[in-house]
């Protein structure tokens, strides 16, 4: 018998609770007795009643006192007990109380103010498109999705769905060796390596689950350097098969290739993930991109017909997380110097061969990607400072010095290499994706799936553009640029201050900004706000209320939380915790319920600025021009100044879609407080204001979401960088703002 009290709230399975109407049930044990259990909101506390009887739990946890009647059940009507102005979601915190006094949580349950759900019906269009929230899960197949169709039904809405992500290891899930590898959607998932399943989802079973649980799906189409990192099998895997020959794998700097596990220290998923050895992307190892392609496609061909049958649960597909030319070694090794590497490194150079549109058989032609002037051997031989007597023996930089004279970031031969292993990385995402809209895989439905953590602490900001300077580490080839398909869409794998939009960028916009400019149609395939390089740093509900915020109004299509079925947050700080997988009962799982409620029914295209919630004061970015600010929990204090006048500016940067306003809606405490109200935006930061809407006390257009004002038709279209907005009140008055929405106009 563990030591303290144990127990469970059973009822309701969701999240929240909906309304004033409350029923709650579970059960609670401790080994000296429970004496009571209390259900909680704010500052009240209710008697829950107990002494339930409850056989199942008796049965499974033997030896307590009054064992099988240890349940409770609380049935109540909390209509007396308002919220407070501007608070929709509160706290059930379910606490039982032993006999001797000690108290334990049990559980909490939110509960959440009706009219919320429906504060954006008066004002949003019925068309619009929907955000997804998707965590991502393992053994979908088994019980790994048990819950995830209830826990957040109170937040669903037209616009705003829960859905989840699966792994598919389609070089993995094969028929084996014996039948040439070929791709098995019904794999049979009793198949272990040692004491690992081989794989823990088969596809069938995974697209199954999603119709009988409603689930809308994303899969995440894994084939690379993380797909066969939990162990080896080459009797099934085509990976680990593939890797046994060197010819088939990413070189280092000295013509080696490492025994795969040769990186078993670094964290991952799993312990000792398999990492040193890397499929090479080069055109020229045919036999990789053959069976590559093979199994890709028959992959996507059984995923398009679940495409065609149930278009509201597909949401798509992502491919190979964390494509680059192998980084782990943290530039103890550089890759990738495979002989077909170096051979199309001389061509791409040179603007022959493929790059000319004479490729040989099964190599694509690669006229589309060739560099903008061709270099000439003579050239070549001034960028390297070396004398190549024929093109046969240009050979890229082996040695990267750091001598502060003539660091290897400023070596122009560097560049060369670094500018053709990005190309590398590029051409990588664009075939995959082209090979799946070949099988019948929508372009809509295709994202990459590339990790952007920022450098260690002093390092350079990461690569924006296939041309960016060469950075002061090994980029594994990695841009954000190259990172979106050509068909296909950019898919971001985000931790820590990445995750939160808190790194500095080479171009000094906010990172989320430099997604939506380079795709406004991205999405985040995998994120947590953890930091991966330090686990030991639990991340705040801040972290995950700016991840929100920013990702939503940079438009990101969906964000998949890392990991349904992880550590839960209940466990935070015990040893064996893992924060980079933990979601549930987490601060990051609280905040992405504040944000999924404060959008319920706002469509996906909108922007819109909460400045925090009633658990969290922020500015959202909004800084006062006249007059003053003060953040408060969930809302904006403005104070007019002697003439009383306001004006507060947005953050600049604004997304592309901002120049499609058609309805900007302010929620203010009391709408009487503001005399006249404007709406500005300017293109740029020097440019001069231009105004949007406005209109003056007895003609504002007041809804349950706050006064509307529609743009001009002067004005619509028009880019906007940032916005300005203007309140007439009286002198020294405070004026309580909520919320800022701008709604687009919608083809």
């Amino acid at each position: 018998m563990p030591p303290g009290t144990i127990g469970f709230v059973d009822v309701p399975d969701a999240e929240a609770i909906v309304g004033h109407r409350v029923i709650l049930s579970g059960w609670a044990l401790d080994p000296v007795g429970v004496r009571a259990v209390e259900v909680r909101l704010d500052s009240h506390r209710f008697a829950a009643r107990t002494g339930i009887a409850r056989l199942d739990v008796a049965r499974v946890k033997p030896g307590y006192p009054n064992g099988e009647h240890g349940g409770f059940e609380f049935v109540g009507d909390f209509s007396p007990y308002e919220a407070p102005p501007g608070v929709s979601r509160r706290k059930l915190v379910v606490v039982a109380i032993a006999e001797d006094g000690r108290e334990t949580k049990l559980g909490e349950r939110s509960l959440i103010e009706g009219p919320a759900l429906r504060r954006w019906e008066s004002v949003a269009p019925a068309a619009g498109s929907a955000f997804h929230l998707m965590p991502a899960l393992s053994d979908a197949c088994g019980d790994g999705a048990y819950g995830l169709e209830k826990r957040y039904v109170p937040y669903l809405s037209r616009t705003t769905r829960i859905g989840m992500r699966v792994p598919i290891l389609y070089l993995r899930t094969t028929r084996g060796a014996r039948e040439d590898f070929v791709f098995d959607p019904d794999f049979d998932l009793s198949i272990r390596q040692g004491t690992r399943a081989l794989a823990d989802d088969n596809l069938s079973g995974v697209l199954s689950v999603a119709v009988s649980k409603n689930l809308p799906l994303l899969l995440t189409l894994n084939g690379g350097i993380w797909a066969d990192a939990s162990g080896e099998a080459p009797e099934w895997d085509l990976n680990d098969w593939l890797e046994q020959d060197p010819a088939n794998c990413q070189w280092n700097e000295r013509d080696e290739v490492m025994p795969d596990d040769y990186l078993k220290h670094l964290p991952g998923s799993f312990d000792a993930p398999e990492l040193a050895r890397s499929l090479t992307f080069n055109v020229y190892a045919k036999r990789v991109r053959r069976y590559k392609k093979r199994n890709l496609q028959q992959v996507a061909s059984h995923i398009a017909v679940f495409m065609r049958e149930h278009p509201d649960l597909f949401v798509g597909v992502s491919v190979d997380p964390d494509s680059y030319l192998n980084p782990f070694f943290d530039e103890a090794q550089w890759y990738d110097y495979n002989p077909g590497c170096l051979r199309q490194f001389r061509e791409w150079l040179s603007g022959t061969g493929p790059y000319a549109g004479v490729p040989e058989p099964d190599v694509p032609d690669l006229r589309a990607y060739r560099r903008g002037v061709a270099l000439a051997l003579e050239e070549v031989r001034q960028l390297a400072q070396r004398h190549f007597p024929t093109w046969g023996d240009v050979d890229p930089p082996r040695a990267f010095s750091r001598d502060p004279a003539r660091p290897f970031w400023t070596d122009p031969w560097v560049r060369e290499w670094e500018l053709f292993r990005r190309h590398l990385v590029h051409l990588h995402y664009d075939e995959l994706a082209r090979w799946l809209v070949e099988a019948g895989i929508s372009r809509d439905c295709i994202w990459s799936a590339q990790g952007f953590m920022a450098p260690t602490h002093d390092g350079m900001p990461f690569a924006v553009s296939l041309d960016s300077p060469v950075k002061d580490f090994d980029s594994g080839g990695m841009t954000i640029e190259g990172s979106k398909p050509s068909d296909g869409h950019l898919g971001a794998l985000l931790y820590g201050a990445a995750a939160s939009n808190e790194i500095a960028t080479e171009t000094g916009k906010p990172l989320f900004s430099i997604f939506a400019a380079i795709d406004p149609r991205f999405a985040v395939v995998e994120l947590n706000t953890a930091d991966l390089r330090h686990p030991e740093v639990l991340p705040t509900y801040v972290d995950g209320y700016r991840a929100f915020r920013d990702l939503w109004n940079a438009g990101a299509r969906f964000v998949s939380p890392m990991a349904w079925n992880g550590s839960s947050g209940r466990y935070a700080g015990h040893p064996d915790y893992v924060a980079r997988t933990a979601w549930r009962e987490t601060p990051l799982e609280d905040a992405a319920c504040d944000f999924l409620l404060a959008r319920a029914g706002l469509p996906l295209e909108s922007l819109l600025w909460t400045f925090g919630t009633p658990r969290h004061a922020d500015d959202d970015g909004w800084k006062a021009s006249s007059g003053g600010t003060s953040p408060g929990l969930g809302c904006l204090q403005l104070a007019a100044d002697a003439t009383g006048r306001i004006a507060i500016d947005s953050p600049p940067d604004l997304p592309a879609r901002a120049s499609s306003a058609e309805t900007f809606v302010l929620g203010l405490d009391d709408a009487s407080a503001a005399q006249e109200l404007r709406i500005l935006g300017r293109e740029r930061t020097d440019a001069p204001w231009q105004v949007l809407a406005g209109a003056r006390a007895g003609e504002m257009h007041e809804t349950s979401a706050g006064i509307a004002a529609r743009c001009s038709a002067a004005a619509r279209e028009r880019h906007i960088d940032q916005l300005r907005l203007e309140l007439t009140a009286a002198p020294g008055q405070i004026v309580v703002l909520r919320h800022v929405a701008v709604l687009l106009a919608l083809a």
